[in-house]
């Protein structure tokens, strides 16, 4: 009887560790979420400029090329959580643009 006791406290124990440390996930994944979510804000808000610029002809071939090759790199950084340097990609983009000047 006693080892059974004994058993029981120890499944309820690990049963405990297990879901805290499943709470410490959840809440490192919605923080990723939250910065990816912002990311991706600013990655649309950059693309809009850019499609506005290219409507209205006032960008080179040569120009759009370097602007989509640093949006696919900031893009490519929001994925991966990078968000710090998507944001500089970004504002390189948007300086291109002239989008917040």
């Amino acid at each position: 009887m006693l080892r059974r006791v004994v058993i029981g406290a120890a499944v309820v124990c690990l049963m405990g560790v297990s879901a805290y440390a499943q709470d410490d996930t959840n809440g490192m994944a919605q923080e990723e979420a939250i910065e990816n979510s912002e990311c991706a804000q600013q990655l649309t808000s950059a693309q809009e400029a850019v499609q506005d610029k290219i409507d209205a002809n006032a960008l080179s071939e040569e120009e759009a090329e370097k602007i989509y090759l640093l949006l696919d790199e900031a893009d490519a950084l929001c994925t991966e959580g990078n968000g710090a340097e998507a944001s500089a990609k970004l504002a390189a983009v948007n300086k291109m643009v002239g989008k917040g000047n």
